[in-house]
């Protein structure tokens, strides 16, 4: 079983930064970076569009998913919002009614179920890294940096390695 797992931003897109000046694209890579080592050691396959802090286009994101012949693409983020009360954790997925919502949908459950976040369900959404893939694919917001108590847990090791743990479960869930 073949798992993409897709860092967002990345290189001179930091994406969203918390009033700590904590970087979204810093807490994507080291939690996929461990979701990777998880999956790995259970016998999964990873590759990633990124593992360093690089410039990585949408479109070759999903190309590089594409041309490895990924089964499940997974990309990591953090939500940002200017009402710093939004909570929660949320996935997307690209139409309606495919193995990809349900796959968001048992991935979004699982990572609820561990790190104890607000659930906010899952969604359809025209992203160019859902709609680019040729396999399941899915983006999860772990949590909002704009919120004060989700940036600080997003800023703790053990918090990450939560995050990545809980998308796991639901991989694994999901394609066993």
């Amino acid at each position: 079983m073949k798992i993409f797992i897709d860092p967002g931003h990345g290189g001179d897109n930091p994406g969203a930064i918390a009033a700590t000046g904590l970087e979204e694209a810093t807490v994507n890579l080291d939690v996929s970076l461990r979701l990777g080592n998880i999956l790995t050691e259970r016998g999964y396959d990873v590759n990633y569009s990124r593992t360093t802090n690089i410039n990585v286009s949408l479109a070759q994101r999903a190309r590089l998913a594409n041309l490895w012949g990924a089964n499940y693409f997974v990309s990591i983020h953090c939500n940002s919002a200017t009402n710093t009360t939004y909570n929660g954790t949320e996935s997307f997925y690209y139409r309606n009614g495919t193995v990809a919502q349900r796959f968001a949908e048992t991935v979004n459950t699982a990572l609820v179920r561990q790190i104890e976040l607000v659930d906010l369900g899952v969604k359809a959404r025209n992203l160019a890294v859902l709609r680019l893939t040729t396999m399941p694919a899915i983006l999860v917001e772990l949590a909002f940096l704009s919120n004060p108590r989700e940036a600080r847990l997003l800023g703790t090791e053990s918090f990450r390695q939560n995050c990545a743990v809980g998308i796991s479960n639901g991989i694994i869930e999901f394609t066993q």
